[in-house]
């Protein structure tokens, strides 16, 4: 065999050894740890029994037919278990319904009252594995485990969001290079809830303990570039291009994993306004509480013609967001702080959402000094700075008396 085809033998062997090395770099796997978990504790699905909810056993699974009157439902089983012992969670569910979005419930013997919660990936229907070393309260003598399952958060009216399903089975694992790569799978290609972040964000999107997939898309490509001039000789012009090769694979790998969480989250989106006329699908919100507050500023803004600017200021960046989408198609713009330089035309309308900065924040209180307060006729008019706050209060600006 000739020296050439020797060095690409050698790239061969190397370029996937070096990918496989860069996996379990980005699993943090131990290497003293064995292939397969050495200590196990499987649950079968029947061990669970439903707190929250309605549900009875089938053989070995357990069938969660209906939920709570808060439409969530809760399934424990009572364990005695060393959490440093068991670092990856195993579950299997069956029928698992889109629209709702899963937790895992447990609680510690040091404090046996308070309930941990882990946000968990939507199952689909074959076993799903979570990375609990990461869990700060995963720590010390785990008394209980159980899971909650709820409709999506400010995706899914809770109403809209329970379907039966079976609970199969649930496992705990001790450290092992299989649980970690198979964590590692989940924490890149499971399918997670929507959240402000997923316009921008590959894989999970909360605290982990696995390295991100771009960081490891970045670090294969290098090191393929590198094997290929070290092992192949490759210089110059033809080095440059297996770079850009190699980055162009690893762009398209990322791609595909970008569509694979669209193709996740439209499945959902499909679960919840399939079979749905066009004109109720504006009713089917999450967040059915800013949406009734957007109607009433309306009403508000509309009262006059043409109907006048809105400013909204809101408790949080996702109320004020969301209650300026609901406020579309109005001139509505968000309203984070009234600046010396800003320049607001009188009658413009201006809402406080859930928010008392209107008369707790000196700025807002000189801003708004000779505007004129609105009030619905179910509100009551505020004596004093202690009243309850009403979800909204609204003003028309004015610049000066």
């Amino acid at each position: 065999m000739t020296g050439r085809r020797w060095r690409v033998v050698a790239f061969v062997l190397a370029a996937p050894a070096a990918a496989f090395a860069l996996l379990l770099w980005a699993a943090e796997v131990r290497w003293s740890a064995p292939w397969s978990p050495a200590t196990q504790r499987n649950l079968a699905g029947s061990a669970f029994q439903e707190v929250f909810g309605q549900g009875r056993t089938r053989g070995a699974t357990l069938v969660v037919e209906a939920a709570a009157d808060d439409h969530s439902t809760l399934q424990v089983a009572a364990v005695d278990i060393d959490a440093d012992d068991f670092a990856v969670l195993r579950y299997r569910f069956a029928e698992f319904p889109r629209t709702l979005e899963l937790s895992l419930v447990f609680r510690v013997a040091a404090a046996p009252d308070d309930v941990q919660t882990v946000s968990l990936p939507w199952p689909g229907g074959d076993d799903t594995t979570f990375d609990l070393s990461a869990v700060p309260s995963w720590k010390g003598r785990v008394i209980e485990i159980g899971f909650a399952e709820f409709a999506t958060a400010q995706l899914v009216p809770p109403e809209r969001g329970f379907a039966p399903f079976r609970l199969e089975r649930a496992s705990l694992w001790s450290d092992s290079w299989r649980g970690d790569l198979a964590a590692l799978a989940t924490d890149w290609f499971g399918a997670w809830p929507w959240s402000q972040r997923s316009v921008h964000a590959l894989g999970r999107e909360g605290d982990s303990r696995t390295r991100s997939i771009v960081v490891f898309a970045a670090l294969a490509t290098a090191a393929l570039a590198l094997l290929a001039v070290m092992l192949l000789g490759l210089r110059g012009r033809r080095a440059t291009a297996a770079l850009l090769a190699c980055a162009a694979l690893a762009w398209l790998v990322l791609d595909l994993r970008w569509q694979l969480g669209l193709q996740q989250r439209l499945a959902a989106t499909r679960a919840l306004y399939a079979g749905t006329p066009l004109d109720e699908r504006n009713a089917l919100v999450g967040d059915r509480e800013i949406q009734q507050a957007a109607e009433r500023v309306r009403a508000l803004a509309e009262a006059r013609v043409p109907p006048q600017r809105v400013l909204v200021h809101a408790s949080s960046g996702y109320a004020l967001l969301r209650l300026v989408w609901h406020l579309l198609p109005l001139d509505a713009a968000a309203f984070w702080l009234p600046l010396p330089s800003l320049t607001v035309p009188d009658g413009t309308l201006v809402v406080f959402y859930e928010n008392d900065d209107w008369y707790a924040n000196p700025a807002f209180r000189r801003f708004l000094a000779h505007s004129e307060r609105l009030w619905d006729a179910d509100d009551a008019i505020m004596q004093g700075s202690f009243d309850p706050v009403p979800a909204i209060v609204a003003f028309r600006y004015r610049h000066g008396p």
